[in-house]
Formats: structure tokens, sequence, C-alpha cells
């Protein structure tokens, strides 16, 4: 078995360069994906000759408190890379942790907004604002599912002590994914709740 080649000062900030742009560039992408939702919902929107349909319902309130739930997240990875920064490892993991279960409960209180649409017979088929209610807030949770893995994986990598203050790459890449997600879902609420 052969061990990693050991990389100097000068290689190793060359590739945590070429890390951060690909990083920046998979954001990008992302967000081009998300745009162009919002602005083919517009679209709908502009040309429909009501806005929104007459007997469409509010957002729901679990979809409120989601954004809630996005904005501490943010917090918590904030503090985290402050955390990582000074080298408080057992707060980093602690913060961490907690983003990851804030994580979980962003999944569960949109599973919650959808299931208390359903049940009122609030649903996609019933016309074009549903439907868009739907679809741009399931593309987002399945983002931040899609979050959720390299955060827990990041969380356990800083319990183990893997993250120090010269080499945190990993809290820094999935905050700077999480605090996407929650302007992406800004956006989001913003366009369906005008």
């Amino acid at each position: 078995m052969t061990s990693a080649p050991v990389l100097s000062p000068a290689e190793t900030t060359a590739l945590a360069g070429r890390r951060r742009f690909g990083m920046w560039l998979f954001l990008a992408s992302l967000g081009m994906l998300f745009a162009g939702c919002l602005v083919g919902f517009l679209v709908i929107r502009v040309r429909a000759p009501e806005w929104p349909p007459a007997g469409s319902p509010g957002l729901p309130t679990a979809f409120w408190l989601s954004t809630a739930l996005l904005a501490i997240i943010s917090l918590l990875l904030v503090a985290a890379e402050r955390a990582v920064d000074a080298g408080r490892n057992g707060q980093l993991t602690r913060l961490l942790g907690a983003a990851s279960a804030l994580g979980v409960a962003f999944v569960l209180s949109q599973v919650s907004g959808w299931v208390r649409m359903a049940a009122a017979s609030e649903l996609p088929q019933n016309n074009l604002y549903l439907f868009g209610v739907y679809v741009l807030s399931f593309l987002h949770v399945l983002h931040v599912v899609g979050g959720l893995i390299p955060l827990i994986w990041v969380a356990l990598r800083s319990k183990s002590g893997r993250y120090t203050a010269e080499d945190h790459e990993g809290v820094t890449d999935v905050a700077m994914y999480w605090h996407f997600l929650g302007v992406v879902w800004l956006g989001i609420l913003a366009v369906l709740a005008l």
C-alpha cells in the first residue's frame, strides 16, 4: 500500500484554489438550474389571466418554519467556521451536529407542509400555482437531502479530529453549499408568496 504524496505548501495552496473554483462552478450550475425553474414559474404567472388562481391557498405555515430553520443552520455554520479557525474542535463538532439535526428538521417540515396541503386537497394537478409550489419546494428539498449527506459526513469527521485551523476545507465547502441553499429558498419563497 502506498501513502499519499506529501505536498509542498505551494502545491497545497494551488490545490485548495482549484477545489474552491470547482465549488463555485458547482454552485453556479445549481444556481442556473434554480433560476431557470423560477423564470419558468414567473413566465406562467405573468401569462395567467388571474394569479394566483381562484381558490388557491397561501403557503403552508411549515414553509415559514423551514425558512427559520435554514437561517439558523447558516448561523450555526458561520459559528462552526469560526470554531475551527480558533481550533475549538469540540465546539465545531457540536455545531455541525446541530446543523445536521436542523437540516433533517427542515426536510420534515417541508414534508409536513406537503402532507397538510394534500390533506386539504391542495394538489399539484389542481392548478399551475400549486404545481409550482410542489415542484419548486420538492426540487429544493432534493438538494437539501443531497447537502445533508456531506454535512453529516463532515460532522462525523470533525468528531475524529479531522479538521484543524489550517486544514478545514470540508467545513468551508459544506457551509458554502448550505448558505447557497438558504439564498435559493428565500428566492423560491419570494416568488411563491408574491
